[in-house]
């Protein structure tokens, strides 16, 4: 009996567990459970279609804030969004609703006044830079027919250079607007009058100067 005890305890110091749980003992099911496991497949890569938005192409944006006409103010960035969807050969390029900023800034059409210049888009999650036009009024719709178009809306797209816009789309009022030559829209900087603005909910429309490449 003191041998079989003396036999166990030496066994037990050795480590090995006589009768014990099958887990201390490295059960040799675990290892066939680990080989038959799944392999992780790795997920596909994410294609990223490349987008190239021509020159000229028309960018339809509405004002998401109020925009003060001022001189300190020249330079700062205010923040709309794209209103209809901008398509390229029968495709959508930029979504509706795409994060838009636009540019407080000096008009190329007319000495002391300032304009609206589109600096930044958002395509595929990301806002990217571009050179525009000044800022137009928007006919609202993608081709330039005046059908269906308010009394304001019509003034302002069909208006003469030097002409002064009344009214534009709905919530946008561009009191005092002025059309350049080349039908750019342009504020006039009064020092006496520090309640010009342009209002959030303006519809605009600018054209791309330079083709737009995404990856």
């Amino acid at each position: 009996m003191d041998l079989t005890r003396a036999i166990a305890a030496a066994l037990v110091g050795a480590g090995v567990m006589v009768g014990g749980p099958a887990a201390a003992q490295g059960r040799p099911q675990d290892s066939y459970a680990l080989a038959n496991a799944p392999i992780p497949v790795p997920r596909a890569a994410v294609v990223v279609a490349r987008i190239e938005v021509p020159a000229g192409t028309a960018i339809p944006v509405e004002l998401d804030e109020e925009i003060p006409i001022e001189k300190e103010r020249m330079g700062d960035v205010f923040t709309a969004h794209v209103s209809r969807d901008v398509k390229v050969n029968g495709e959508v390029a930029i979504p509706a609703g795409s994060e838009a900023k636009v540019r407080l800034t000096e008009s190329r059409e007319k000495s002391d006044a300032a304009t609206l210049r589109l600096a930044e888009v958002e395509i595929h999650r990301d806002l990217h830079q571009v050179s525009a036009t000044d800022a137009k009024a928007d006919s609202g719709s993608d081709d330039s027919g005046l059908n269906g178009m308010s009394t304001g809306k019509k003034t302002a797209v069909g208006a003469a250079a030097g002409a002064v816009v009344g009214a534009v789309t709905g919530a946008g009022v561009l009191e005092g607007a002025v059309v350049g030559a080349g039908g750019g829209l342009a504020w006039g900087l009064l020092t006496d009058n520090h309640d010009k603005k342009i209002d959030d909910g303006t519809d605009l429309r600018f054209e791309l100067e330079r083709r737009l490449d995404v990856d």
